[in-house]
């Protein structure tokens, strides 16, 4: 019984922190920390996300693919993928560098493990939180979004 009445106790302060979290926008909870102007001005910006893209190459087929990608303080990036082009499953690796103005617009190329090059408009939004990107490349229609991990 007493283990019980230390459950429920412990269920019903956890419930309570989150109606405070929620009641404080999210003050009682740690969330992911935002990127600040001050942060992107000075280079230190630096997060993981989480990523799903969608689109056609031309030539090759429609596509769609999501993964992780990891921007580096240092101006570098990692990132992985998984995705289906066409109906055939894939998986990659990139690397590659990424700029980021004092507005949270940039560009970031990556390279495949087949040495493939892609360059990448995005802009971040919702104080970092959020960013979406789209292809400049010739012949490839894409939007990726991602959300901060």
């Amino acid at each position: 019984m007493k283990k019980m009445l230390g459950r429920l106790a412990i269920v019903g302060l956890l419930t309570g922190v989150c109606f405070l979290d929620a009641q404080r926008d999210g003050a009682g909870i740690a969330h992911a920390r935002e990127a600040t102007a001050s942060e992107r001005r000075d280079g230190r910006f630096q997060g993981s996300y989480g990523w799903d893209a969608a689109g056609s190459l031309v030539g090759l087929g429609n596509f769609v693919a999501n993964g992780v990608i990891v921007f580096h303080r240092n101006g570098t990036l990692t990132a992985t993928e998984s995705g289906s082009l066409d109906g055939t499953y894939f998986t990659d690796t990139f690397t590659g560098t990424w700029t980021l103005d004092e507005d949270g617009t940039g560009t970031f190329t990556t390279v495949d493990s087949a040495g493939g090059i892609s360059i990448f408009d995005w802009v971040l939004t919702a104080n970092g939180q959020r960013g979406t990107a789209v292809s400049r490349d010739t012949g490839d229609v894409s939007l990726l979004r991602m959300e901060r991990q």
